[in-house]
């Protein structure tokens, strides 16, 4: 990993009940990969009871259930482990504001605070120095030609970010290491909206359209092109207000609902 070598890099990855801490979303999985350089230190996973159902959009994309999650611990249970595994350590994660930003509404739940931590964000190298298609996980390692298990479990995921930050830092050799770390700090009150998906900020900056798979509230999946409009929140439900090409009508999507997105190229 060039100039880092010397830094303990904690990757890490969390699946969530649905997109947002902020309407009360929880952590169901998470995983923490620590490393020096090639070396692998340690791994943590674990599967958390989130006490909610998940969303159905977050079911479809993490395969995930209430009954996976009965049994699991409580996020308490294992916070001491996840706060040691992370407080000495480079935190690499692909968007960063999301993982980390469940894992500081977990500690803020148990009366702790998550202090601001130095992160590399490989969303943030993609965006910034690179010119994908789409900037989410699975599709840059497609065109990296990296190979992936379990695509949206949290393990498979931080072992394909180490993969992608790899290649990354290959073609980012020539800047210095402060150029790839910036620091999160948890927010102090509640954002008006939350990060949102990579696919959905680019389909707005670009104007193009956004083939999404959509879960209705009887749980039948349709298959339909958008072009969005504008994001905005009713009712602790965050909706996407958009053109549907497939009825030719402008209408509203509840973002939870989504369980998968692509770019038009």
């Amino acid at each position: 990993m060039g100039k880092l070598t010397s830094r303990t890099l904690a990757f890490l990855d969390t699946e969530t009940t649905g997109l947002s801490p902020w309407f009360g979303d929880r952590i169901c999985e998470i995983a923490i990969l620590r490393c020096q350089g090639d070396a692998i230190l340690d791994t943590f996973e674990s599967l958390v009871n989130p006490q909610r159902p998940i969303s159905p959009g977050a079911a479809r994309v993490n395969g995930l259930t209430g009954l996976d999650l009965v049994d699991a611990p409580l996020f308490a249970e294992i916070a001491p482990q996840v706060k040691l595994w992370l407080d000495d350590a480079l935190i690499v994660c692909h968007n960063a504001p999301f993982d980390l930003g469940f894992v500081s509404c977990e500690f803020n739940r148990l009366g702790q605070s998550l202090a601001p931590v130095e992160v590399i964000d490989t969303l943030l190298l993609a965006r910034e120095h690179f010119s994908f298609a789409s900037n989410g996980l699975q599709a840059i390692a497609d065109v990296l030609n990296i190979e992936r298990s379990e695509a949206h479990r949290a393990l498979a995921d931080v072992l394909t970010t180490r993969a992608v930050l790899e290649h990354f830092l290959i073609k980012l050799k020539h800047l210095p290491p402060d150029q790839l770390i910036s620091i999160y700090s948890p927010p102090l009150t509640e954002p008006a909206l939350p990060d949102l998906p990579p696919q959905l900020e680019e389909a707005f900056a670009s104007k193009k359209r956004l083939f999404i798979r959509y879960v209705d509230q009887k749980g039948y999946e349709t298959e339909r092109w958008i072009t969005p409009r504008q994001v905005f929140t009713q009712k602790d439900y965050i909706y996407v207000a958009a053109h549907c090409h497939l009825r030719d009508e402008d209408r509203s999507f509840r973002l939870d609902r989504i369980s998968e997105m692509r770019l038009d190229d």
